[in-house]
């Protein structure tokens, strides 16, 4: 009898030294959910972003098929196109290297 009730609590100390190992170091961890968690924050806010920039293209498109003028308006600021009788002028950026980079 006395074998047994040693035998019995050394398999439970193994059983629970085993779910120990699991929870704090294997696959589904406590560190492991953090990290989920964190990358499911950073996902949503991501998610929301690019919601935004939908609703401002859905905008734009709607009111593209709406108005002629903003087909105008986008020819000429986003395709740079002009009637026959304008001239078109283009600019370029010049980039400035500072004086303290030299």
């Amino acid at each position: 009898m006395n074998k047994l009730y040693y035998l019995l609590i050394a398999a439970l100390i193994l059983i629970i030294i085993m779910l120990s190992k699991s929870i704090f170091f294997g696959e589904n961890s406590y560190s492991k959910r953090a990290e989920l968690i964190e990358d499911n924050k950073t996902q949503e806010i991501q998610n929301q972003e690019l919601k935004r920039q939908n609703k401002i293209l859905e905008f734009e498109i709607k009111n593209a098929q709406n108005s002629n003028d903003h087909v105008e308006n986008f020819a000429r600021e986003k395709l740079n196109l002009t009637y026959k009788e304008e001239e078109f002028i283009s600019f370029k950026e010049e980039n400035k290297k500072d004086d303290d980079d030299e």
